[in-house]
Order: structure tokens, then sequence, then C-alpha cells
């Protein structure tokens, strides 16, 4: 029997997606999961819309018996589910994975809540004809537009890992939350997402808590797996 598996990971934002990855490649390679051969599985994390779509030809082409796809990371829901495939916020209708094989299973694991992926684009659009003369009112309208705009959720933050302590420095505070505000401020882009933000600052805590407190201190998110622009903000730059 010819097989293949794909799986495919946004980990933009989502720490847990490279676990997922790791985690279902295991399970197919395990006797449970059909002892898969390494060959046989691919892995794509965080592809390109184009390079996505010649893999999956190429995997047509390749005329298996069976295919099994997997998908983790951000999602939402518009006629069909759409896949937020990389952290350029490139998006994938769900269809686009079906029919590889005539026999197939097909997994997402992401959020399905309505959406509109065009909105976030239409919002920066109309904020940015606004008089820049009140910055502060304008930095009011983009946060509470985008913030309007995302999906019913609750995001949470935490310092450290279970088993863990979060650490503080006397003169600037606690490690995690010093870092989480700097990246906030420090965003490239319109918007910082939670999940972008909080992975920085992460980052940036595991590693002066190991220089400064000779300790272990790793912050984690506990997340939806939304499309970017049903997700909240946790900062906006103007």
């Amino acid at each position: 029997m010819k097989r293949r598996a794909l799986l495919i990971g946004n980990s933009k934002g989502l720490g847990g997606v490279k676990k997922d990855i790791v985690n279902f490649k295991a399970f197919l390679m395990g006797t449970h999961g059909g002892a898969w051969n390494f060959g046989e599985i691919e892995v794509l994390m965080n592809p390109s819309k184009p390079f996505l779509m010649d893999r999956i030809n190429r995997i047509k082409a390749e005329d298996n018996d069976f295919v099994i796809t997997m998908f983790s990371g951000h999602g939402g829901y518009q006629r069909t589910t759409i896949l937020e495939i990389n952290g350029d916020g490139e998006v994938f209708e769900e269809n686009k994975l079906w029919n590889l094989a005539p026999k197939q299973i097909s997994i997402f694991d992401c959020c399905r809540a309505v959406c509109d992926y065009t909105e976030e684009r239409e919002i920066l659009n109309e904020v940015r004809t606004f008089s820049r003369d009140d910055e502060k009112t304008l930095a009011r309208r983009i946060y509470e537009n985008r913030i309007g705009s995302a999906a019913v959720q609750q995001n949470k933050l935490y310092a450290c890992s279970i088993g863990q302590c979060a650490y503080d420095n006397g003169e600037e505070g606690a490690y995690y939350l010093k870092n989480l505000i700097r990246s906030a401020k420090a965003i490239t882009g319109s918007y910082g997402l939670v999940g972008d933000v909080h992975d920085v600052a992460a980052q940036r805590t595991h590693t002066e808590v190991m220089i400064w407190e000779n300790a272990i201190q790793d912050p984690v998110a506990n997340l939806p797996k939304l499309l970017s622009s049903k997700q909240l903000i946790m900062s906006v730059s103007i």
C-alpha cells in the first residue's frame, strides 16, 4: 500500500503546535498509529501558500492509496474552514487538502469561529484616514476596532510553568511582566497579537532569569487557535 501523511503547523503565537506535530508523528510511527515509515511522513511548519499548494499537487501525483492530513494552528470559518498556515497571515481553505487519495483522513486542530478574514485590512484602511492630531484618540479607536472584531475568547498568560517560580527584579519588577510590556511596545506591525507578544516576552524572561537568578522560568500561554484577524491584541502601533 502506498501511503502518505502530511502534517502542517502554524506555530506563530502557539508554542504547542510544534509539540502537536512531534506527538502526532510519533504516534503514526508507533505500532498503535500503523507503524509508518519516516519517509512516508512529511512535516511543513509555517509553509508559504505557493509551497503548500505545490506539495499538495505532488502528493496527488504520487497516486497514493491512503493519505492522512493534519493541521494544527490558527483557523476560522467562512463558508468553509479557513486555515492560517504561517506567520504572514496567508490563509488556505480546507477543501484544498481533500481528495488527495481514494482513502483519506483529514484532521484540523484549529478554531472554526465564523469570521471575515478581510476585516482587519478594511479596519486598517479606515483608521488611516483619521486625523493624526490626537494620537491618543486615534490609538483608542484603532485598539477598540480591533478588539471589537476579535472573536469571543479567554486568553490565559502565565509567568511560569507549573512547578516553577516567577522571579522579580527589585529595581525593574517582575521579569515576565517587564518583558511582556517591553515586547508589546516593540511591535513592528500595526498590532501586537497576544500570542506573538507573549512568545517574545517568554524567550527574554527565560534567558534573563537563567543569567541573573540562576534558575528556570518558562512562561506559558493558553490561547485559542483563531485566525490572526480574530485574535485579541496586546498593543497597537500608529
